[in-house]
């Protein structure tokens, strides 16, 4: 029997030490990823825990729940600090299919556990941050495996997608993944979720023109179908 490979993830803040605001983008991404921790404890193995002031690190269990994880917190993030701070503030993320050299000892804390999950998580981050087609890319995966080339280039094409969001529709993208992660919806459930996150009524046809024009259908059938192959080389 073969054994399950482990999901890492590594993320960094791009940019982080030319940024004055420091302390205040760090306590926007703590709060948010305490949220994140909560939320999904179930499938998280090891906490999203910072280990240094801009980069934080943890083991996932599922490729879909990781998928899910970038995309929630890197809109959170973006939204809370061009709200907050007036600056939109972008996150980096490294995804690393491995084995773990060493358990899991403490999973609130992700300090201590190595192996090639985090090696190659490592470096899927560190190829983003040499090769982001400018600005384009925000995350890779990384398995030592021959698909991964495959694997990248849908997700370059979903990080263009994402990327050209503007604020509203990334709200929209948030509120819609928020609520639903990557299952199906309504334009019923998302104008009720719409009006209570902007704390304003919307109509049908608004909902209808954002739904449309961050084409967030499309991008999560291939977030979904994109985790189910990868889940698919991991087991």
């Amino acid at each position: 029997m073969t054994e399950e490979l482990s999901i890492a993830l590594i993320a960094d803040i791009i940019a982080s030490k030319k940024m004055t605001q420091r302390a205040q983008i760090q306590e926007i991404l703590v709060s948010i990823i305490t949220k994140i921790n909560k939320r999904f404890a179930s499938d998280i193995e090891s906490n999203l825990t910072i280990t240094l002031g801009d980069e934080f690190q943890g083991i996932i269990g599922s490729i879909e729940t990781a998928f899910l994880i970038i995309d929630l917190i890197s809109l959170d993030f973006q939204l809370q600090t061009k709200k907050q701070l007036g600056e939109e503030v972008t996150l980096r993320w490294g995804i690393g299919l491995g084995r773990l050299s060493t358990p899991i000892k403490n999973r609130k804390v992700s300090i201590g556990t190595d192996g090639p999950a985090y090696w190659y998580a490592r470096e899927a981050i560190e190829s983003v941050h040499q090769y982001d087609d400018y600005g384009q890319l925000n995350e890779k995966v990384s398995t030592n495996h021959d698909s991964d080339e495959f694997h990248n280039s849908v997700i370059r094409l979903q990080n263009v997608i994402r990327n050209d969001w503007t604020t509203s529709q990334k709200e929209t993208a948030f509120i819609v993944l928020n609520q639903h992660g990557y299952d199906e919806f309504t334009n019923q459930a998302i104008k009720s979720a719409m009006t209570d996150y902007l704390d304003l009524a919307v109509s049908e046809q608004t909902v209808s023109k954002r739904l449309i024009s961050t084409h967030i259908k499309q991008y999560i059938h291939s977030r979904r179908l994109l985790a189910e192959k990868i889940e698919e080389r991991r087991r």
